[in-house]
């Protein structure tokens, strides 16, 4: 999960700026990074965002034309997180079917929606997941919206837009989730509903390498919650695997009351587990919400 070696250089945005002529939008970005102290820890969604379009893993293979031709003939079956798909009936309540798949790219569970007659949009800040997804809809005859976006600021939508915001896994790239709960709640329509799938906080306490890598050690408690893999970079307890990228747990408090505290009401809720690491065998750890915007 988090042995991170950063390779980013500060010339290489040097160069980039000369590329651009000069934008001063750009300017004025790169000179907010640089006053807020160092360079490479302030950039990390960029780095998170170049890990994205570059890694390859179970969540960047686009679905087959063999795969979705199932998908056309059962309920729709899409999954927040690792261990269970979302129960049919979450969708069966709502209003609408205009959906944003909200850092959802990757060519599966964009064009499952569109396949199963959704009003489909996908923003992610990844340029390659956001091919995936325009290669499967070109392929299969599908409409898809792609949008390259970060939800750390404002998202590129109107007020009361969608029905439906599907958010899986994805918020642990992220360090502060106020803007990703608060930009949802506006862009959704009244009455619309917010999923979302997120990591049971208390899988960071254990060193990842461990209980990944290294069946035969022990497991012992080594972080303290919330898990900060930039501020523990910063303070060289750990590296960084350019693999993985930053990765943040954020609190239970901050996942549920963040959505509560922006007009939302959690409906439904469940737990799944990934049965791939040990930790599995102690408890669940993904969580998904449903929360409908009062």
């Amino acid at each position: 999960m988090y042995k991170i070696k950063t390779t980013t250089k500060f010339e290489k945005d040097l160069k980039l700026i000369k590329k651009r002529g000069y934008d001063l939008k750009f300017l004025k970005e790169v000179i907010e990074i640089l006053s807020n102290g160092d360079y490479k820890m302030n950039n990390y969604i960029k780095l998170n965002e170049d890990r994205w379009n570059n890694v390859k893993n179970d969540y960047t293979e686009p679905l087959t034309h063999e795969e979705l031709e199932e998908v056309r003939n059962n309920p729709i079956s899409v999954a927040l997180t690792v261990g269970k798909k979302v129960p049919k009936e979450w969708f069966e309540k709502a209003n609408g079917k205009k959906i944003l798949g909200l850092a959802c790219g990757g060519g599966q569970q964009g064009p499952v929606f569109a396949i199963k007659g959704y009003d489909v949009t996908i923003m992610d800040f990844s340029k390659s997941q956001l091919q995936r997804d325009n290669m499967v809809a070109k392929r299969e005859g599908l409409k898809i919206n792609t949008v390259q976006g970060d939800m750390t600021k404002p998202f590129p939508f109107e007020n009361e837009t969608f029905d439906i915001i599907f958010n899986p896994v994805s918020n642990v790239y992220v360090e502060d989730l106020e803007n990703i709960y608060k930009e949802a709640s506006r862009v959704l329509k009244k009455g619309g509903l917010l999923m979302v799938g997120f990591m049971n906080p208390w899988i960071y306490m254990y060193d990842a390498d461990i209980v990944w890598d290294k069946p035969d050690e022990e497991l012992l408690l080594k972080f303290s919650i919330p898990f900060n893999s930039k501020e523990l970079e910063e303070e060289g307890k750990i590296t960084i695997n350019p693999e993985y990228g930053y990765e943040f747990s954020h609190t239970l408090e901050t996942q549920i009351r963040g959505q509560l505290k922006n007009g939302l009401a959690m409906i439904d809720f469940y737990e799944s587990c990934d049965k791939r690491h040990r930790l599995s065998r102690y408890g669940n750890d993904y969580i998904a919400t449903l929360c409908i915007k009062l």
